[in-house]
């Protein structure tokens, strides 16, 4: 990756984070994409991008590569932030990602800011720690923003980048582009091309992969969803054919779920996955079952 995109995700995300301190007070104006929120709609009653957003992150986590799951990212729901504007910028709306198993924890920082009724800028800051009893402590910390673009209530778009520390042993740049659609009030889609590749390393290791990811999601009623995901490398690049593909640049992957809202803000998520384990290079299924977490009104 040239220096010039590295520049420019530095600079967006500090931007982002330097707009938090110019804040003194709020002017809120009417935005023309949100809902009506005075009728009875609860989130999970209808599928519409606009009325949350979903953040589409590299797994933050390095050690989350060794969990099941259903794709290589992680999605973050925010509610969708109003436009707002104090004089001259826009507002900033902060928000976090805890991250927490056996060995490893991490900790996210999100900012947010609507420069336009239809256009979201973000960027994230993540601080990590894995300790285990044969290698000791170590750290990891990555770097991501991007930027989303509503085109119409049915239809999102976006960019997004960043810089991953891999607790220093082969660190890695990616980029990518996102889309969402709404096909009717019960089925929507979404989906990503990005491309990671290793940095400079103390191994001397140079890949890279572009990747296609899909996710489907049908609302039966209001409490029950089906999920179908799927995801594979369609290029890879390597300077030693010799050397086999590091984990996180091939993972091919294939799975459903079924998904309940018990709650207006819980639910949880439960199916089977088909991914590449890494002794063996087979597709293995897996169970997979996870609480899920959404903004409320």
């Amino acid at each position: 990756m040239n220096n010039n995109l590295r520049y420019l995700l530095i600079i967006a995300f500090l931007f982002t984070a330097t707009l938090a301190y110019t804040q003194e007070a709020t002017d809120t104006y009417p935005d023309s994409t949100r809902i009506d929120l005075t009728k009875p709609i609860l989130i999970e009653n209808k599928l519409d991008n606009f009325d949350q957003i979903d953040l589409k992150f590299p797994r933050l986590n390095p050690a989350d590569k060794l969990q099941p799951q259903f794709s290589p990212f992680q999605k973050f729901t925010l509610s969708h932030a109003q436009y707002t504007r104090n004089g001259i910028l826009p507002d900033i709306h902060w928000n976090g990602i805890a991250s927490d198993f056996i060995f490893s924890k991490s900790r996210t920082a999100i900012a947010t800011t609507m420069p336009s009724r239809r256009l979201l800028l973000h960027s994230s800051a993540t601080l990590g720690i894995i300790e285990t009893p044969y290698f000791g402590k170590a750290n990891f910390y990555s770097l991501n923003a991007g930027v989303a673009y509503s085109v119409s209530s049915t239809l999102n778009v976006g960019l997004r980048g960043g810089y991953n520390s891999n607790y220093d042993i082969i660190p890695t740049w990616n980029i990518g582009a996102d889309a969402s659609y709404v096909i009717s009030p019960n089925l929507m889609v979404d989906g990503s091309i990005s491309y990671m590749e290793t940095a400079n390393n103390y191994f001397g290791v140079n890949q890279a992969v572009v990747t296609a990811d899909l996710h489907g999601r049908y609302r039966i009623n209001n409490d029950w969803f089906l999920n179908a995901y799927g995801g594979m490398p369609i290029k890879q690049f390597n300077n030693n054919p010799s050397q086999p593909m590091l984990p996180m640049m091939n993972t091919p992957y294939f799975g459903g779920t079924v998904e309940h809202w018990f709650k207006p803000t819980m639910g949880v998520e439960g199916g089977m996955i088909w991914s590449r384990d890494m002794m063996s290079g087979k597709m293995r299924p897996r169970p997979k079952l996870e609480l899920k977490f959404r903004p409320g009104r």
